[in-house]
């Protein structure tokens, strides 16, 4: 999924930033534009529209964008900065997309908007930065990390010192890190996803050698086994029909089959081993997968596997608050906080 915001020209009282904000949600099926307001650091979500991905090429949606948008697009004619966050690491301002026919292209968007600045990040920053909007206030609480009955905070992550390690399980994995700095958070993206995954036992073992003989015998990462496509083959390899996901998890007692059970375990024992690498202020699970079947993370074996380990490192694990972001617009408004972070560090908006 790829996330696009636009920032709009400047106006307003002195000293204050103030700014309308264009974000969009670009994936391989649907793209989401929707228009944010900023009032110095308080953002909110306005009106927006929704267009199909099939567009030939991304000067084309942006032409699609224009053209449908209520007002005949005179809002979007103010577009001072564009930021890009795409699935896939950047490479010279451009991302190409796996799932749709176009690539996200710094160079496409200048010849639409010459006179705007443009930006290009991973899209997992998006997911990232939405840890610092409201959306957080819906949260999940999976794991109280010794902090049973509170509210996710934002203002105690970003006075610490550790970063909040976001996860997300959808069409690929998708991992970022949240560093709290100063009162100006950033975020560090990554490529977790394409680590090989740690399979342990027969069982396990015989369900890689089952994953890489679909795949002509390469090996098996972590975002091959954590996805959409990585839970219909496990649901296949259980004995059930080849089927998309969205079918065989609403069938009763999904939650407590022994494919919701592995899926579980493997995705905890993924979010151990970012806890322990970063050692995070908490972990943030975020994608469709989780979103639409929350019986994955909310399975003991989630739990048991996180936590598996001892000593030191069970009890470090012990206080890692893990929560589920399963807000559909989360990827819309991490874009629009992270664009008004960057015209905070431009001075875009200020008067």
């Amino acid at each position: 999924m790829a996330t696009l915001v636009l920032l709009c020209h400047r106006h307003g009282r002195a000293g204050r930033l103030h700014m309308d904000m264009l974000s969009a949600d670009i994936g391989g099926t649907q793209s989401r534009f929707f228009r944010f307001s900023c009032e110095d650091r308080e953002i909110s979500i306005k009106e927006g529209m929704v267009l199909s991905s099939r567009a030939s090429t991304f000067d084309a949606l942006l032409e699609e964008l224009f053209s449908k948008w209520p007002d005949g697009g005179k809002t979007l004619k103010g577009v001072s900065v564009l930021i890009f966050a795409a699935a896939g690491p950047v490479r010279e301002g451009r991302v190409v997309m796996t799932n749709a026919s176009f690539a996200v292209d710094a160079a496409v968007a200048k010849a639409r908007f010459p006179w705007a600045e443009c930006l290009v990040m991973n899209d997992f920053e998006a997911q990232a930065w939405a840890c610092c909007t409201p959306v957080m206030e819906q949260a999940e609480n999976l794991l109280p990390g010794g902090r049973a009955g509170r509210s996710f905070g934002v203002s105690a992550l970003l006075r610490g010192r550790a970063p909040a390690a976001v996860i997300g399980a959808g069409t690929g994995l998708g991992a970022a890190w949240l560093i709290p700095g100063e009162g100006r958070p950033f975020v560090l993206p990554s490529e977790a996803g394409h680590v090989p995954f740690p399979f342990e036992g027969k069982q396990e073992r015989d369900f890689a050698d089952f994953m890489s003989a679909r795949r002509g015998g390469a090996e098996v990462s972590a975002e091959h086994v954590l996805s959409g496509s990585g839970l219909a083959l496990l649901h296949e390899y259980l004995g059930g029909a080849p089927e998309k996901p969205a079918v065989f998890t609403r069938t009763p007692g999904f939650a407590s089959s022994e494919c919701c059970r592995c899926f579980a375990r493997f995705y905890g024992r993924f979010c151990r081993m970012a806890a322990l690498a970063l050692l995070p202020e908490c972990v943030v699970l975020t994608g469709g997968v989780a979103g639409k079947t929350p019986a994955l993370v909310r399975h003991e074996a989630f739990a048991g596997e996180f936590l598996r380990a001892r000593g030191g490192q069970k009890t470090f694990l012990e206080g890692v608050p893990v929560w589920l972001n399963a807000h559909p617009q989360a990827g819309l408004w991490g874009a629009a906080r992270a664009g008004a972070a960057f015209a905070e560090k431009m001075g875009i908006g200020r008067s």
